[in-house]
């Protein structure tokens, strides 16, 4: 078996140079290439060594290729550079393929269901976002659990540690995979957001206004549909107070200043408004790092699979370890202080308004 497309996978993925690999492996940087390019194998010293320099398994090397094709469905990263760009496509690859194997041993995979719409305007993007929420069946209210809304749908969703330049990446796989990739390392409100923001790169075929555009607005919409804003916040506002954006932004994990473009764009407030929020916003540092948490976003679809295959005596434990690797849920999916506070005012208001509670004694209390 040739391991040489192996090889270039696993070094863009490490972000390495063929004369970066080739120092911490002992060989010229002349080997790698050849042995990358199939002209020459490496000894199994060698391969040893590549596997210890790449942070894989030597089985790495002879697994069946999976990922034949991966098209950006929509090319915005310039500013990453090409080499972190295509780390991060090597690291989509690795991580797809070990979805793909995991779904050989598991139940059958609900198949993608994420039609592509044309749009050429903002108020097309609104109603692409409105369709698919009416498609998936998500009515107008919180979406709790995004990651785990795309995974049903046939999305693979990949959390990345990708430096603090990226924020996300949607493509297909094989062309009919849907795959969003989103930072591990943003907060949760962000991180919804942007994963909203890769599914509209997704959903739609823009044509005549920018993509970018029309993927806010997809997401925005997507994530707080016209109906729910308004119910929320009214038709029209002459003002909204931090105190109610921020109990918004508990409730539907959307940042405050998300809600304040949302509302500026559905005309619940006018520009002025909206200008003054913003100003205000900045002037205590809130642009920044505005309050309140927001819950990070954790895809479980391959935890379940391969657990689900294990259980079953499909697979081994060590081909379980080695097919989930870090995709682990991780101690931020349990409630936060936060969370805890939120929940114990809400109690604290029930039992305040409920005679049959505050009519208590001490006696009868203990």
């Amino acid at each position: 078996m040739d391991v040489g497309p192996r090889i270039r996978l696993a070094r863009a993925r490490a972000h390495m140079s063929l004369r970066d690999l080739a120092g911490r492996v002992g060989v010229s940087a002349t080997a790698i290439s050849k042995f990358e390019r199939g002209v020459t194998s490496p000894r199994q010293s060698t391969l040893l060594a590549l596997a210890r320099s790449l942070s894989v398994g030597t089985e790495f090397f002879f697994r069946e290729v999976q990922v034949e094709t991966l098209q950006a469905a929509y090319r915005k990263h310039s500013t990453l550079g090409s080499h972190t760009q295509r780390s991060i496509e090597a690291s989509i690859k690795e991580v797809v393929e070990r979805h793909l194997i995991a779904e050989e041993y598991g139940p059958a995979v609900a198949e993608c269901d994420l039609t592509q719409v044309d749009v050429g305007s903002l108020d097309e993007a609104e109603d692409a976002a409105a369709l698919l929420r009416e498609q998936w069946h998500l009515g107008t209210g919180p979406i709790e659990d995004l990651c785990g809304q795309l995974e049903n749908a046939g999305v693979k969703v990949i959390p990345l540690d990708a430096g603090a330049t990226f924020d996300g990446y949607a493509c297909w796989v094989n062309g009919s995979v849907p795959v969003i990739a989103f930072s591990s390392e943003r907060a949760g409100d962000r991180q919804r957001f942007d994963l909203a923001h890769e599914l509209g790169h997704l959903r739609m075929q823009v044509h005549r206004i920018d993509a970018e555009a029309a993927a806010s607005r997809f997401a925005a919409a997507f994530l707080i549909p016209a109906a729910a804003a308004k119910a929320e916040l009214g038709a029209r506002r002459s003002r909204l107070s931090f105190e109610e954006l921020r109990l918004l932004k508990a409730r539907y994990g959307v940042s405050m200043q998300a809600w304040i473009r949302r509302a500026f764009d559905l005309g619940i407030i006018d520009r002025e408004v909206y200008t003054s929020l913003f100003r205000q916003m900045s002037s205590w540092g809130w642009r920044k790092d505005e309050p309140g948490e927001v819950r990070p976003e954790q895809p479980t679809r391959l935890f379940m699979v391969v657990h689900q295959a294990l259980a079953e005596g499909r697979i081994a434990p060590s081909e379980a370890a080695r097919l989930l690797q870090d995709a682990a849920p991780r101690a931020a999916q349990w409630p936060t202080a936060s969370d805890l506070m939120r929940a114990a005012a809400h109690m604290a208001s029930i039992y305040a308004g409920s005679p049959d509670l505050v009519e208590f004694s001490g006696d009868e209390l203990d």
